[in-house]
């Protein structure tokens, strides 16, 4: 085989758009931002409406599930088949440190730089009921603080840490 024909096939593969999953996934963002800019308060009131029937019906199946995977991550690791060699290589692609890092940088992606900014904020406008106090004081800076830090807990962390581990 020839440095041709495997750049030829890297080339091909690379620009493969599956066309239908593109047009269905960017016609649905492409959608949602038309919503916002037409009426920001109808799209808030159909997203709080999914949110709302969502968590009635699926919110404690969702829990359940979310305990499931960081405990089957935790049998996973003692069973066996975790001794598993995967890609037909005899030592691992990237040492431990490196795949530490590349998790850690996806949790602190998704979590860190959207959630850090965005949950206290949504916390303090729209303050927990149980703290009794007017959305948007000063008196709601503590306590929405404390519901983004319950929040993200060890729980949340280790399960995002097993789920981006199983895709790596």
């Amino acid at each position: 085989m020839t440095d041709t024909t495997q750049t030829q096939a890297t080339e091909k593969h690379l620009h493969h758009i599956n066309k239908p999953l593109f047009a269905i996934t960017g016609g649905f963002i492409a959608l949602f931002c038309l919503v916002a800019l037409y009426d920001l308060d109808l799209l808030s009131s159909m997203v709080d409406t999914s949110f709302a029937v969502s968590a009635k019906y699926f919110g404690l199946y969702w829990q359940l599930l979310l305990l499931a995977t960081f405990l089957i991550g935790l049998v996973l690791i003692v069973l066996p088949g975790s001794k598993a060699l995967m890609g037909n290589l005899s030592t691992p692609e990237f040492p431990v440190f490196q795949w530490g890092a590349m998790i850690m940088c996806t949790l602190l992606a998704g979590g860190g730089v959207f959630w850090a900014a965005g949950e206290p904020m949504a916390h303090f406008l729209s303050t927990p009921p149980y703290f009794g106090a007017e959305s948007a004081t000063a008196e709601v800076v503590a306590p929405a603080l404390a519901q983004s830090f319950m929040h993200w807990g060890f729980l949340a962390w280790a399960i995002l840490g097993a789920l981006t581990t199983v895709m790596l």
